[in-house]
């Protein structure tokens, strides 16, 4: 049965002499793996151009119940980057992003909104005139709603301290797993910031970021099973 989709590339790999496996988040299907066959002929490279990782697709594609690969159809560009590609910071949280949508994402069953909000992510960084040194954060926050973790409950003098391993703002610090009240109020600024709003930086400093990288990538570990990333070092060089 043949579906039209949008989808997200996330890995591709050789498969043959020809052709390449491509795992896909999609609109419609889910994550899905296609084989996707002869784009590494000689006559196919704009073809295999539209198989870099987080490039936006249209996608008709067959699609089997039960079979691990599928196989697409045509599929055409979605949305064209004009900055992602050629700016070296964008490039760099996009990689970021990369890291932590293929390490999180495990379900194969439709996810309008979880779909959606990645999409719309990627056109923001994209068309934004200059980068919001926050949007990595907002995302990673935010993306925690589509994954099942979102912080609960709201920062407060009464409940200052973000408990990470039940994912509660609390009253005191004692437990373990907690930022710290500085730390716990940002991560409720982030909660409510406009990723969409290009212009809607937060007032953080460098160092600020930097912690709150590292927290939030450790709330991610607490939640899902063998999450790391290779990037986030990369990132912390690359914005100093």
């Amino acid at each position: 049965m043949y579906h039209k989709t949008k989808g997200i590339v996330l890995h591709v790999i050789k498969y043959s002499e020809t052709s390449v496996i491509a795992k896909i988040y999609t609109e419609k299907l889910g994550l899905v793996s296609y084989i996707v066959k002869g784009v590494r002929s000689a006559k196919s490279k704009p073809k295999a151009a539209l198989l870099q990782p987080l490039t936006l697709l249209e996608m008709e594609v067959s699609h089997r119940e039960n079979k691990q690969l599928q196989y697409i159809k045509e599929f055409t560009r979605a949305y064209n980057y004009q900055s992602i590609p050629f700016d070296v910071l964008k490039s760099t949280v996009a990689l970021l992003l990369l890291e932590v949508i293929s390490k999180s994402i495990r379900e194969h069953e439709q996810n309008d909104e979880m779909f959606h909000f990645i999409y719309e992510s990627l056109c923001a960084l994209d068309q934004s005139e200059k980068l919001n040194p926050d949007f990595h954060l907002m995302f990673l926050v935010q993306f925690t709603r589509h994954l099942g973790f979102i912080p609960h409950g709201n920062f407060s003098d009464q409940n200052p301290y973000f408990e990470m391993t039940e994912g509660v703002f609390i009253s005191r610090e004692s437990e373990k797993n907690v930022m710290s009240k500085s730390e716990s109020r940002l991560l409720s600024e982030l909660l409510n910031a406009n990723l969409f709003d290009t212009g809607s930086a937060l007032k953080t400093s460098r160092t600020e970021r930097k912690k709150m990288l590292k927290n939030l990538l450790k709330y991610y570990q607490l939640h899902l099973e063998n999450f790391s990333l290779r990037s986030p070092d990369i990132l912390e060089e690359i914005l100093e």
